[in-house]
């Protein structure tokens, strides 16, 4: 018996897109997800430390957000009507 993966089969209403994602691309888009929140903390907390008039703040830098891929909605028109079904496939 071969090795299993599993992937998720997506296809967009719409258009008639198919495109497939699996655990990994899922798990990295959660993180990246997760790296942007502490992103715009950060940048929160830097905005407010300015607005009580701390001058060494504004030389603090912006943290950059990261683009996110959005797995719920199709990469050829954007639509997010999408039906997802869980796709196992032996090696």
């Amino acid at each position: 018996m071969g090795k299993k993966i599993t992937e998720t089969k997506c296809s967009c209403k719409a258009c008639g897109n198919v495109w497939y994602y699996g655990k990994d691309e899922e798990l990295s888009n959660l993180g990246d997800r997760l790296q942007n929140i502490g992103s715009e903390m950060s940048n929160i907390g830097k905005n407010m430390m300015c607005c009580t008039g701390c001058l060494p703040a504004l030389f603090i830098p912006e943290k950059q957000q990261t683009a996110v891929k959005d797995l719920n909605s199709c990469p050829k028109c954007h639509s997010k009507a999408v039906a997802k079904e869980k796709v196992v496939h032996e090696v």
